[in-house]
């Protein structure tokens, strides 16, 4: 991978994080979600940020399903709708069948 790529990488991400974290992000998805679950999914990114680590999906899902107290579906539904593939490697892992 030379530097070009590795900039454009990078930028891709910033720019993903951003749109993420912004009222634009929640305005998209608060017909479908509630603007609170939203929010929680973004607090979790941000905070997941200000620790400068990575989250694993698993972690992400039981945050919402069991301390925001989510139902599993709404949350697949969810990771289904921004697909969540597209934060890899910032979320990682996947999902077992065995979580919902």
């Amino acid at each position: 991978m030379n530097n070009s790529t590795l900039d454009i990488d990078i930028i891709d991400f910033l720019d993903l994080i951003n749109d993420t974290l912004s009222i634009g992000f929640v305005n998209r998805w608060r017909h479908k979600y509630s603007e609170k679950f939203i929010k929680h999914f973004q607090l979790k990114i941000l905070d997941s940020l200000n620790k400068q680590k990575p989250i694993k999906i698993e972690m992400l899902f039981n945050y919402l399903t069991k301390k925001c107290k989510y139902s599993p579906e709404q949350v697949t539904n969810f990771f289904n709708t921004i697909d969540i593939e597209i934060y890899r490697p910032f979320i990682y892992g996947t999902l077992k069948k065995t979580s919902f």
